[in-house]
């Protein structure tokens, strides 16, 4: 990347059993995988891709362009219901168990959205909820294949 011409960059994905405990696994994954990286951004990286709970995760890691860090995690889990930033006021921000994660990781990232596992009229297969976080260019390691082995 140093030679200034950009050339994206995957990661290969990891599947994680879709629960709270898998968390740490998720956070020390993310700091392996991002090594080099500013420790901000890989904090925010952590936050971010530890999130889903339900059924098995994918969790997907890309530089589609210069400045430009997409998380995506896809849940395989049935879900009738799409995310959004919570509407939560006064007190419920401090008492909700849940809700809270949206609106912090729509904070941390530059835009953020969602699409189907698969995109099919009658069948459900779950969602990918995807974030694109900044990154300074001149911060991205030097040297980075094109695409990352994880295993």
């Amino acid at each position: 990347m140093s030679s200034g011409v950009f050339a994206p960059v995957r990661w290969e994905p990891r599947i994680y059993e879709g629960s709270l405990k898998q968390a740490a696994v998720v956070r020390s994954h993310v700091r392996r995988d991002l090594s080099g990286f500013a420790p901000g951004l890989v904090d925010d990286v952590e936050y971010t891709a530890s999130g889903g709970e339900g059924g098995e995760v994918v969790r997907r890691l890309s530089l589609p362009e210069a400045g430009l860090l997409r998380v995506e995690v896809a849940d395989g889990g049935f879900t009738d219901t799409r995310p959004v930033v919570a509407e939560l006021s006064g007190d419920d921000w401090f008492t909700s168990e849940r809700h809270r994660g949206l609106l912090m990781v729509s904070a941390l990232a530059k835009g953020w959205g969602f699409y189907p596992v698969f995109a099919h009229p009658t069948l459900n297969l779950g969602l990918v909820v995807w974030a694109d976080l900044p990154v300074d260019p001149a911060q991205v390691p030097a040297g980075l294949p094109r695409f990352v082995h994880t295993a």
